[in-house]
């Protein structure tokens, strides 16, 4: 059932959302770093983390989301392209897309901080705080809906 997929998808999206929150909430409230350092160097991709060998974080990024807008917007649109794209590609390679095309976009990003930043700023084209890190499944579900635009 193509459905399983995408719900089981959406609810692993769903509680890493969850364990965020309480990653947050927990160094807000108490002080407690312990959680958000984990969720910090296991579910976003950033430059330090893929030198220090995290290459994992190229996909688990895949499923983290800053604010319920930015989940609540991915998960719907994933839902309306991913029963079409499922159909068509099957569960296994529909899940291979959106791996696939969450990794692409993780290693755009690192690219991008790494080699383009750097240069946009020496020719104050940019300006502004580097940030730390990226996540969200944004990468993923591009790939989706570019694989229904083009099926």
């Amino acid at each position: 059932n193509p459905n399983t997929v995408l719900y089981a998808l959406i609810g692993v999206n769903g509680v890493v959302f969850l364990a965020w929150q309480y990653a947050v909430n927990s160094y807000r409230q108490f002080g407690d770093g312990r959680w958000l350092n984990f969720m910090m160097a296991h579910f976003m991709t950033s430059v330090d983390s893929f030198k220090h060998g995290r290459i994992h974080t190229l996909l688990t990024s895949a499923f983290s989301h800053r604010d319920g807008f930015h989940l609540g917007i991915n998960m719907l649109v994933l839902y309306s392209m991913g029963q079409a794209a499922i159909e068509a590609l099957g569960a296994s390679r529909f899940l291979l897309l959106y791996g696939g095309a969450g990794i692409a976009a993780s290693l755009a990003t690192l690219a991008y901080r790494q080699y383009l930043r750097p240069v946009l700023e020496r020719k104050k084209i940019i300006r502004g705080p580097v940030p730390f890190g990226s996540l969200g499944a944004s990468g993923s579900v591009m790939g989706i809906t570019a694989f229904y635009a083009c099926a």
